[in-house]
């Protein structure tokens, strides 16, 4: 109970006492929270410049600080910049250049390149105890001076030497090494020094010339020098002069402009002299020769001389010059332009030069000789005999020298030919073509034949004026459409001409019919018989009432004759149309026998048939086969054949068609 008595006794309340036990224990997390994590110091620039100002700045401690404290390389005492208290705001010393802000970051004004070293800060917090230490480093650079480039020459002959020197007023600065604005890749011919202050190029090539520079560095800056130009000297190499033949010679054609255009490698630029024949030119002072107009007098041989007065080098060049005459158009002719084939031509080369080399072709290509193509010594004529229809086509003859040709116009050759190879088509090998009623129909005549064959038909001998090209149509045929048709072509050039001949037979393919031209077979063979049948049986009844007439009484008066004749006949003579009748003695006449014709006709009337013979009819009718037949027999025909040959004729014919018609059937 005496401690709260004893409170005013001390002269402090219970509130004072609990503020200062929580400021030691805020105090004492704070140590332990700043000795956990570091704490940077940041310069800002990162690098001093001689002459400006920096600071260094503490980062990442923002707990209560009691003092800042600042030293150079070591925390010795001897090492101390200043101290600076928090609570009072009091830097100690106070008149240095160095000053402390609030927050305990330092500032270094006026900076000297001696100002360079370690920089460390000792912060104590509010207990009087160090609560971090940190350090920084700070470089100060001097600002940089423009550097200066050097060489030991800037104009050297190639494959000379080099050097290059790059000073600055800056000690140990960084050097780098530039060509033609472009970082120096350095090669075998090039070196530098361990400063790279120097840089050697041995064996200088061409491709060196150009600008250098170098350029000191350092971490707040670089400066470049002006550039250096390296100029390299070389040749003059690799002449040559324009227009350059392979062969070393130039012709020129006579009264011809001709530029000769002398060229080498070479800096400086070469200076050129002229020489024509060994003589020197001092009108043609550069490096191009002119002439305006060629004559004789320009043929010979012209030296180029090319020297560098710098590398004291010089080269020189030869070449030939031939004037040669220039080469007319040639021109070309021929004795006729239009020939018949298997005549003969002659063509001939014209040219205003003598002498001149000449080349024949055919439709562009070169024409060679054979044993129908003869060209004269100097080829000027080409003669073509037998002139063929290949040899039809475009002629030129060309004239040319050993620097030009000239070619002719083109001449065009004609050969005629023909009519030849004709044909009708359809071409049938009968040469007889079957078409059938109605149907439309097309002829077409081909003839082999230039110019073209001028065409004519004819139907039946019956020329065609209407049809004068190679076609033939007959749209619908009809009967009258039968008959020889003839192709004929003729060629007006070669005034000659050839025919063709086809028939057509117009048929009637219809069913049940045949060939429309006549009755079927059938129908003809029946009509016929029927009037052969008609006419045998008037015939038959004529006979036997002419037959009872007259036979009678002549056997009656014939008996009365020859009362002792045998019983088969007596007299075996018997004239034209008298038979003997079988089993009778007395001799029967034929149907137009007379009873007035005379007992003893005379011989030269009629003829004397042998009745006793058994081919007494077949001798009178030799036109007519003999067939087999009965002995003593009279054939049953004896009296049709001579009564009706004709009759008996069409009725053999008659029968021959009608087998015709049933085998084709």
């Amino acid at each position: 109970m005496e401690r709260p008595s004893e409170a005013p006794h001390s002269g402090g309340s219970p509130w004072k006492g609990l503020l200062i036990t929580a400021s030691i224990l805020s105090c004492w997390i704070q140590l332990i929270s700043a000795q956990s994590s570091p704490v940077p110091i940041v310069p800002n620039p990162l690098h001093g410049t001689v002459g400006g100002s920096v600071i260094l700045d503490i980062q990442g401690f923002s707990e209560q600080a009691l003092s800042y404290n600042w030293y150079r390389n070591t925390t010795e005492n001897s090492n101390r910049i200043t101290s600076y208290h928090v609570s009072s705001g009091v830097q100690k010393p106070a008149d240095i250049r160095e000053k402390v802000f609030s927050n305990g970051s330092l500032l270094i004004p006026n900076l000297t390149l001696s100002d360079t070293d370690v920089y460390i800060v000792q912060i104590v917090d509010c207990n009087g105890v160090i609560a971090t230490i940190a350090r920084a480093q700070l470089r100060v650079y001097e600002e940089l001076a423009k550097p200066n480039i050097s060489a030991s020459s800037t104009n050297v002959i190639e494959n000379g030497t080099v050097v290059f020197t790059c000073s600055t007023e800056n000690e140990g600065m960084n050097i780098l090494w530039f060509f033609n604005d472009q970082p120096l890749s350095l090669n075998e011919r090039m070196n530098t020094s361990e400063d790279n202050q120097t840089l050697t190029i041995k064996s200088v090539k061409r491709e060196d010339a150009g600008s250098y520079q170098c350029e000191v560095w350092n971490p707040i800056g670089a400066r470049r020098s002006d550039s250096l130009t390296l100029t390299v000297n070389y040749g003059p190499e690799h002449i040559v002069i324009l227009p350059s033949p392979e062969s070393g010679e130039i012709e020129a054609r006579l009264k011809d402009p001709l530029t000769l255009v002398c060229h080498t490698e070479s800096h400086p630029t070469a200076q050129y002299e002229w020489q024509v024949n060994g003589t020197k030119k001092p009108d043609f002072p550069n490096n191009t020769y002119i002439i305006k107009s060629a004559s004789w007098e320009d043929s010979g041989k012209y030296t180029c001389l090319a020297k560098n007065n710098v590398t004291n080098l010089s080269v020189s060049k030869d070449v030939t010059i031939k004037v040669v005459e220039e080469l007319a158009k040639s021109n070309i002719s021929a004795s006729s332009t239009n020939v018949i084939e298997n005549g003969t031509v002659v063509l001939t080369c014209s040219t205003e030069n003598e002498g001149m080399n000449i080349l024949w072709f055919f439709n562009n290509q070169p024409l060679l000789p054979n044993e129908r193509r003869k060209m004269s010594e100097d080829n000027q004529t080409l003669t073509i005999k037998t002139v063929k229809r290949e040899d039809a086509g475009s002629y030129q003859c060309e004239v040319w020298n050993l620097i030009s040709a000239r070619r002719s116009d083109s001449l065009t050759l004609t050969v005629n030919y023909g009519p030849e190879h004709i044909m009708i088509l359809p071409s049938p090998e009968s040469g007889e073509i079957e078409v059938r009623l109605k149907d439309p129909l097309t002829l077409v005549c081909h003839v082999v034949s230039y110019p073209a064959a001028q065409y004519e038909w004819q139907v039946n001998g019956t020329i065609k004026t209407e049809l004068s090209h190679t076609t033939y149509i007959i749209k619908s045929v009809s009967w009258e459409d039968s008959g020889k048709y003839k192709c004929l072509a003729k060629n007006d050039m070669t005034k000659l001409s050839i025919s063709k001949d086809v028939t057509i037979k117009v048929v009637d393919m219809s069913p049940g019919k045949s060939d429309g031209s006549s009755l079927c077979g059938g129908a003809i063979a029946g009509s016929v018989i029927g009037v052969l049948a008609g006419m045998i049986l008037i015939q038959t009844l004529l006979y036997f009432l002419f037959f009872r007439k007259t036979g009678r009484a002549s056997k009656h008066h014939l008996s009365e004759e020859n009362p002792s004749a045998p019983k088969h006949c007596k007299d075996t003579t018997l004239y034209e149309n008298t038979v003997c009748q079988k089993g009778t003695a007395l001799p029967a006449q034929g149907l137009y026998s007379s009873p007035a014709f005379p007992k003893d006709p005379p011989e030269s009337a009629y003829q004397a048939l042998d009745i006793t013979r058994v081919d007494v009819y077949d001798r009178i009718n030799p036109g007519k086969s003999p067939k087999p037949k009965e002995e003593g027999k009279v054939p049953s025909d004896v009296g049709m054949d001579f009564l009706f040959p004709s009759l008996r004729k069409s009725q053999r014919h008659l029968s021959g068609d009608k087998a015709e018609t049933s085998a084709s059937m």
